[in-house]
């Protein structure tokens, strides 16, 4: 299925979607003006970008232990090169500001992040909410280790790194990691995993909490979590931007609405 099959749903989406700019939510506009405006890039960003590029460009050979649904490209291997990973298991650019931006408007105590990767999307949260306890949560050991020293080179120091699979995470999640405010799932991109991290965790959400679900259309099998997701009674509102979603807990919105939203092009193409 593959890469076939999100490039269709990328059509599919557009033509099924509205702007960004279109809700009539008054909190819902305010959000995602705030999250969409590209003039506010902070000198921050630039530095994390060349973190980023630093990946990109890196030759060394690290080990593997993949706790997720693995790559589309390329077969599970015991040894990665940096650069690899760097060039398709992170978050875009665009995709890292905005979850920056709602980090910011919506001023959280304590995030969580559920697959750390080479910690760029976590260093934007760090940027974005830097009053913030971010805990973010890697399997892997080598790729946490390179997380780490990308946290350092930004010298963030609200961010703490929790090398653990993700049950492991859940089952000794501690007191002061509580309640969530913000929760990050990008690590595991199966139906299953990620229905059963999102319930284990919604005990320690509250009617405030936003819930980010990343590479909403990794799959037809993702697609069916998120139409799970979508339909439980706590959900008040969702928006799908197709390349992640977000779950509102808020039961003050009015009535239930799934809003399927494209992003401004001009975002998503400007690095």
């Amino acid at each position: 299925m593959g890469w076939t099959y999100t490039a269709i749903q990328f059509g599919s989406h557009f033509l099924r979607s509205r702007r960004w700019d279109s809700f009539h939510s008054p909190s819902l506009f305010r959000l995602f003006t705030h999250c969409c405006n590209e003039k506010d890039r902070p000198e921050a960003y630039t530095l994390i970008e060349r973190e980023r590029d630093k990946l990109k460009n890196s030759p060394a050979l690290i080990s593997r232990e993949d706790f997720g649904a693995g790559s589309k490209y390329s077969a599970e291997t015991k040894k990665e090169r940096i650069s690899a990973i760097a060039s398709h298991a992170l978050s875009l650019p665009f995709q890292c500001r905005f979850l920056s931006r709602l980090a910011g408007f919506i001023k959280p105590e304590v995030i969580v992040e559920f697959g750390t990767s080479l910690g760029i999307s976590a260093s934007y949260l760090g940027v974005g909410a830097p009053g913030a306890s971010i805990y973010t949560v890697e399997g892997d050991p080598e790729v946490s280790a390179v997380a780490s020293s990308v946290f350092k080179a930004l010298g963030l120091s609200n961010i703490a790194l929790e090398t653990l699979s993700f049950d492991q995470y859940i089952e000794q999640l501690p007191i002061d990691h509580l309640p969530i405010d913000l929760l990050f799932l990008d690590g595991h991109h199966t139906s299953d995993a990620t229905i059963r991290y999102y319930k284990a965790l919604s005990k320690y959400l509250h009617p405030g909490s936003i819930v980010v679900i990343d590479d909403l259309y990794w799959s037809a099998d993702m697609q069916a979590g998120w139409q799970n997701l979508i339909a439980l009674p706590e959900v008040t509102q969702s928006v799908d931007c197709f390349h992640f979603g977000m779950l509102f807990l808020n039961p003050d919105f009015q009535q239930k609405e799934n809003h399927i939203i494209r992003l401004p092009m001009k975002m998503q193409l400007h690095k």
